[in-house]
């Protein structure tokens, strides 16, 4: 496998030959604007754009334990032990794989396919991942292998991203609302697809061979500039945050990071070999707002479990990644301080965006002590250069479309 100074983006080239402004996202190159911002962030609104995705990575277990092993180690089901059925094929969860502490290592996607299971997250958590699982592996028929380096992935994002879908693979693109997920082929191309709505509309992920990677990106996006002849509009980084904003998604490392992947081993001594990594403070699962309840099983047990129950019961929370409305226009950066209204310092911004679809109001998500998370408080966060007041609230806000 690849490390994470070797991952690199093999659609890097066709996207130069369209003057694709780029931006560093880790060691990987990625795609900010394809040169029409706004066009980009109206396909996401309207019709369909396509984003290519180098800097996530796919850990692919099989066997038939797969489902009762990941169980015990992730923070969602995958296995029922009430009934003894697994989660069924062609669906995949969200979830988290703390440490002992019940801090965030990673989140992940798991998708499973009835034969195999694809653990997609960070390229570079891969190999990570597959240590800590290793470490708790004992006489489960499980197999695991990276498959960085061997597949890519992309996503078709917007309202009409399955109708796009479809046009390319058939009626076996017509995937069902939900979280569902199928294998689709197109000139004997195996894919795997699976549903999401990341930006608040629609949207599909996509797995292809990296081999047939430029191939399948030509077939949707066009291998030039010609909008009379592409399905989706390729878009870059700038008009997919704007929208996963809008829709109210936090992104693990991006709105909250997480502590290193060696804190989660069982065994004292590795912990210990962490020079003092498991010493970070991390996040919990109950400070990541709206993610709780997507990433979260309350009825099961798995690494990390107990303090995420005692704090759930308990509803402590010291603090919160919140959604946050400016009163004027002003944008705040990440990394902007976040004051009460006695100027004491109660949080940080994490990302923040200007909505056209709301009058270009200045929206964004900030990491806030408790109780300043609390809906309608107004806080005090610097931007352009003077103090500007802001509020907490829902995001997506109530009338966002």
């Amino acid at each position: 496998m690849e490390n994470s100074s070797q991952l690199s983006n093999p659609l890097l080239n066709l996207h130069h030959a369209l003057d694709a402004e780029t931006q560093p996202y880790g060691q990987i190159e990625i795609v900010t604007t394809f040169g029409q911002p706004q066009l980009e962030y109206a396909a996401l609104h309207k019709s369909c754009g396509i984003m290519d995705l180098p800097f996530r990575g796919v850990l692919e277990l099989a066997g038939r334990d797969r489902l009762t092993f990941l169980n015990g180690l992730i923070s969602n089901q995958t296995w029922d032990k009430n009934t003894k059925l697994p989660m069924p094929a062609g669906t995949w969860v969200y979830a988290f794989l703390l440490n002992l502490k019940g801090r965030i290592v990673a989140d992940m996607n798991v998708v499973d396919l009835g034969d195999i299971t694809l653990i997609e997250t960070d390229a570079r958590l891969v190999e990570p991942l597959r240590d800590v699982f290793d470490k708790y592996q004992f006489a489960e028929q499980v197999k695991m292998r990276s498959r960085v380096g061997d597949l890519h992935e992309f996503s078709l994002l917007g309202p009409k991203s399955v109708e796009v879908l479809q046009k390319i693979f058939g009626e076996s693109g017509a995937l069902p609302p939900g979280q569902t997920a199928a294998r689709l082929s197109v000139d004997g191309v195996e894919t795997i697809a699976w549903r999401d709505n990341s930006t608040g509309t629609d949207g599909v992920n996509i797995i292809v061979p990296v081999e047939h990677a430029t191939t399948i990106w030509k077939r949707l996006a066009g291998a030039n500039d010609d909008d009379r002849s592409r399905l989706a509009r390729p878009i870059g980084w700038a008009a997919f945050n704007a929208c996963r904003i809008e829709a109210g998604r936090a992104l693990f490392g991006i709105d909250f990071a997480g502590v290193a992947p060696t804190s989660a081993y069982p065994d004292r001594k590795l912990r210990e070999a962490a020079s003092g990594e498991d010493t970070a403070p991390g996040v919990l699962p109950g400070e990541t707002g709206g993610l709780f309840n997507r990433a979260i099983c309350l009825s099961k047990c798995y690494i990390g479990q107990e303090i995420v129950a005692r704090m759930y019961a308990r509803k402590q929370s010291a603090r919160q990644i919140a959604g946050f409305k400016m009163q004027d226009d002003s944008l705040p950066i990440a990394g902007a301080p976040v004051f009460d209204a006695a100027s004491n310092q109660v949080g940080v911004v994490t990302s923040s965006t200007l909505s056209p679809v709301r009058s270009n109001a200045a929206i964004g998500f900030a990491f806030v002590k408790k109780p300043h998370f609390a809906a309608e408080t107004e806080l005090t966060i610097p931007a352009e250069g003077a103090m500007r007041r802001a509020n907490i609230v829902q995001l997506p806000l109530p009338d966002l479309k």
